[in-house]
């Protein structure tokens, strides 16, 4: 399948990391795993089919110097945008991990199995052989054999709001750069407070969903002017049979209508009826088919370095989750004493994307944005970070 060559990053630490060696072997073994374990893949934008390289895994890894004492980890991600383009560029700096990859490659799941891969909480002879029928297949075949979710399918698209049609607008190319990025640190303290007044005020509707609402209230209180479609990663592996799962990218962006009228409750509502109807899956393959033209994703990425011209730009925001690290599963604990540090950033997916990475660690959030500092200011995007814990606090009642 053809690929645009977005990429996600992750610094992660304090960690238990190997020496350079056995961090080279370690992932030079999960390359020869096979292709299902994707890292010994050469993602291609115009090809459909990859090249299967695993040696070339081991140029993949190399060393930083460790983080000085009260030096900001995101000095990391400057480390990896320095190293050539690579599909995995992994850099081990003391106990701290930095690691970027092609979304070809792989989507969150993937960034767990390398990161339990290094510290030697999963040996890669252990990983499950791959089905021979493709995940995507078995997951649309589930949802194609289930009426209801057809009806629940049809009448969402039936039903769904059609934005206006517009004349084309005068658009501007802007040249490729290396995103920007903000970030906010909220304590577990007040994370706990907003999980505690959410539970009484609204039971049923997920922390990610109050965060959601709340990252679009303070963009718009900040003065950015944002798409009234708001982008939300789902995992579609919950459509396939028991014990079955997949290190690609299985992810499927569905867009929700959000804005600050919109309730943390609606929202979950929302999306949970989209996950029941199999609109991920359903997405997902869309998607997939939509790849396999070459002219197609030319087109895309083109269109990804345009803005209009005259007037506002309308932000496009996308907001992702890496989940909650290291997790009760995960088999690893942090190293140290020091606070544990986890950013995930995303490359938007259009010169007026915003993408905003969220981590769940030992109780607290991490929000990072990533943007064109040359199509959004860097200040206003800042103060809403700063701003988003006060909304979240307003929109659940916490004290």
């Amino acid at each position: 399948m053809a690929h645009s060559h977005h990429r996600g990053a992750l610094v992660i630490g304090p960690l238990d990391l190997p020496v350079l060696p056995e961090a080279v072997e370690r992932i030079i073994r999960l390359a020869h795993v096979g292709p299902h374990a994707r890292v010994g893949l050469i993602p291609s934008a115009t090809e459909r089919r990859w090249a299967f390289a695993p040696d070339a895994a081991a140029r993949a890894v190399t060393e930083a110097p460790p983080l000085s004492p009260g030096e900001a980890p995101t000095r990391l991600f400057d480390e990896l945008t320095a190293l050539p383009e690579r599909p995995l560029r992994i850099v081990i700096a003391g106990d701290h991990l930095a690691l970027d990859f092609d979304h070809g490659l792989g989507d969150v799941t993937l960034l767990h199995l390398i990161v339990d891969v290094l510290v030697g909480a999963i040996d890669p002879d252990d990983l499950p052989s791959p089905h021979a029928i493709p995940p995507l297949l078995v997951a649309s075949a589930a949802v194609a054999v289930d009426p209801r979710r057809l009806v629940a399918l049809a009448r969402f698209h039936r039903d769904r709001p059609r934005a206006p049609v517009s004349p084309p607008a005068v658009r501007r190319e802007l040249s490729p750069r290396h995103p920007a990025s903000a970030s906010v640190r909220i304590p577990a303290h007040r994370v706990d407070a907003v999980r505690t007044a959410r539970t009484e005020s609204i039971p049923g509707t997920g922390i990610f969903s109050v965060y959601t609402v709340a990252l679009v209230r303070g963009l718009t209180a900040a003065g950015v002017y944002l798409d009234p479609m708001v982008t939300l990663p789902f995992n579609a592996r919950g459509a396939l049979p028991r014990g079955w799962t997949t290190h690609a990218n299985f992810a499927a962006g569905l867009a929700f209508p959000i804005d600050i009228q919109t309730r943390p409750a609606d929202l979950q509502r929302d999306m949970t009826a989209s996950g029941r109807m199999g609109r991920p899956t359903a997405n997902l393959a869309l998607a997939s088919l939509k790849m396999r033209s070459r002219s197609r994703v030319r087109r895309a990425m083109q269109a990804a370095l345009t803005v209009p011209a005259h007037g506002p730009i309308r932000a496009e925001l996308l907001h992702s989750s890496v989940g909650h690290l290291p997790g009760r599963t995960r088999g690893w604990q942090w190293a140290g004493s020091g606070q544990p540090t986890v950013i995930g950033t995303g490359v938007p997916p259009s010169a007026a994307g915003i993408t905003v990475t969220t981590a769940f660690v030992e109780g607290a959030i991490t929000m990072t944005a990533a943007f064109r500092d040359d199509v959004f200011d860097p200040t206003l995007i800042r103060s809403a970070l700063d701003s988003v814990q006060r909304h979240a606090a307003d929109l659940v009642g916490a004290s």
